[in-house]
């Protein structure tokens, strides 16, 4: 396989292959994005390899089935070099990512942004993680050392501003927070 020279910085992170699917290279990929459909227009995307060198690669066809989507790959020929693929990640350049709706965010921004105190103003910590659950998403917080978890669709999160790298919330229980 060729190396692309790409600044990695610049991709993300859009669907994974979690294995080769028939005997002419074909493989199941588990979408990682808001919509799936964007996968019915993706034409050229990057594959980081296990190794973490990254490839540019074409897509040949893509249909959804029961478990997600199969992904055909015009680079790959057969399922053995599709079996190589297993665990492979599929990225883009950011700035081919889809608009989101008003109010929404990547998780990728918000993972990092500062927790804001919403009646002090102050910073109490910062988002850790983002955990997709059916009914909203969960945001692991580190409140200096601490970790506390709020949901976007309860009362503690009052704003999500992605431009000021800012998370407002308003904890309800009570939080002992300590300045360093």
């Amino acid at each position: 396989m060729e190396k692309l020279q790409v600044n990695e910085a610049d991709l993300v992170l859009i669907g994974r292959i979690r294995k080769a699917h028939g005997l002419k290279g074909e493989v199941e990929l588990v979408p990682l994005t808001w919509n799936e459909n964007r996968f019915s227009k993706l034409a050229r995307f990057f594959l980081r390899l296990k190794s973490g060198e990254i490839v540019e690669r074409h897509v040949q066809t893509i249909h959804e089935v029961h478990k997600g989507l199969l992904l055909k790959i015009k680079e790959v020929e057969d399922r053995t070099e599709a079996e190589t693929l297993n665990g492979a990640e599929i990225l883009i350049p950011e700035t081919e990512r889809l608009k989101l709706p008003k109010g929404r965010a990547y998780y990728d921004e918000v993972i990092g942004m500062a927790v804001i105190d919403d009646e002090s103003g102050t910073q109490i910590g910062t988002v850790k993680n983002v955990v997709d659950m059916p009914s909203a998403d969960i945001f692991v917080l580190d409140l200096n050392g601490t970790e506390h978890m709020v949901t976007n669709a309860g009362e503690e999160v009052r704003a999500l501003d992605v431009k000021k790298k800012e998370l407002r919330v308003r904890l309800l229980e009570p939080y002992e927070g300590k300045a360093d």
